[in-house]
């Protein structure tokens, strides 16, 4: 149960999203826990979840996806270099998936623990964490990301959906100035659209002051506290006429502590219209209806063992959103923890060989502390 030869075997198993076919990883997983209870538990065909019952009851759940974002097949072929190990699903998040497994080997707790390998969080968890949660609830849960063997994801941030209406004026080449079109406009109104959110620094103060007084270091990740993404561009009508319209579809995220009257202001615009599809409230520590006690047993004991493996904690507020809302709407305490890469969802991802094995290390002093925590 070596974690960096248990991650090059998942690398190599095939789960990429879409299409998202979980069977092959759980098979192999089933095997690797043959002499356990477990479960599958499958809301969409080819995309099993996998739960593995340690033992009796539902104290605490450990669980990381399977299923990875797409790549070109030569990904699929693990290569260690510098002491990184590269592949596609590396940091994210088999590498996760194998410090669960190497953390619980010859692991015999007298309280409930359970894991979970759910399929499709890389499309929203709905088919996968989401389905099971309804179904098989703990009292606590740890999923693995790739926040790093010191770091724990505390704080997820705000998403919009959103399709930005582009207008101009219409005509041929030769006759109607270009800077008329709705082409040349969206592309004016991306590059303040952009700028202004990266400027964008809202109070933190209380956030900040509310982790560190946990006992952990606090840090932002992403590209700045709120991004505009302009993902997908659609319009015109062909090539000699200027175009009339343009629409954007664009992933908005935003830290917490800032308004979403600001996000408006930023997007409003004399030439633009725009319709939400979608929104994601942030979850997290102090930003959701989880009850803070319960919040900060799991996060002491968490915080107890990184120290207790000679590592400083940080607590993560991200830009990035993973399964946790599938747990926190219950009320239910849930972080990340796993071992930090980089090159995430990038033709260059890896995982710090180093770091699995500290992330495993860290993960099984926090099962033997948890136990020593409900047992007292």
């Amino acid at each position: 149960m070596n974690p960096v030869e248990l991650t090059k075997e998942l690398i190599k198993i095939d789960s990429r999203n879409p299409p998202g076919d979980t069977t092959d990883v759980v098979e192999y997983l089933e095997t690797l826990f043959s002499i356990y209870d477990t479960k599958i538990l499958e809301k969409e065909e080819g995309k099993p979840n996998l739960i593995v019952y340690i033992s009796k009851g539902s104290e605490l759940m450990l669980n990381s996806h399977v299923d990875t974002v797409p790549s070109s097949d030569s990904l699929l072929n693990p290569v260690t270099i510098n002491g990184k190990l590269y592949g596609r699903g590396a940091c994210d998040a088999k590498g996760c998936v194998a410090v669960i497994i190497s953390a619980i080997q010859d692991f015999e707790p007298e309280y409930g623990l359970k894991l979970v390998f759910s399929s499709d969080e890389e499309v929203g968890g709905v088919n996968g964490l989401g389905y099971v949660f309804e179904r098989e609830q703990a009292d606590y849960v740890l999923i693995g990301e790739p926040f790093g063997c010191d770091r724990i994801g505390i704080i997820q941030s705000a998403v919009v959906s959103a399709d930005i209406f582009i207008k101009g004026k219409s005509g041929h080449t030769a006759t109607t100035p270009a800077v008329e079109g709705a082409v040349y406009k969206a592309s004016e109104y991306i590059m303040r659209v952009v700028g202004d959110f990266l400027s964008l620094k809202g109070n933190f103060n209380q956030f900040e002051k509310m982790i560190r007084n946990l006992g952990l270091d606090f840090e932002i990740r992403g590209v700045g506290q709120a991004v505009f993404n302009p993902a997908m561009i659609q319009g015109g009508i062909k090539r000699n006429i200027v175009s009339p319209e343009c629409t954007i579809s664009a992933d908005i995220r935003f830290m917490p502590w800032i308004h979403q009257d600001e996000i408006r202001k930023i997007l409003s615009h004399d030439c633009a219209e725009f319709k939400v599809n979608g929104v994601l409230k942030p979850f997290g520590f102090g930003v959701d209806d989880v009850d803070m006690q319960k919040d900060k047993t799991l996060l002491n004991m968490l915080i107890m063992a990184i120290k207790a493996n000679g590592l400083k904690p940080t607590g993560v507020c991200s830009l990035g959103v993973g399964d946790t809302r599938h747990v926190r709407k219950y009320g239910v305490p849930a972080f990340y923890y796993g071992p930090r890469g980089d090159g995430l969802h990038g033709d260059n991802e890896f995982v710090w060989i180093e770091e699995l094995y500290k992330s495993t290390k860290v993960l099984r002093t926090f099962l033997e502390m948890f136990d020593e925590k409900v047992m007292t």
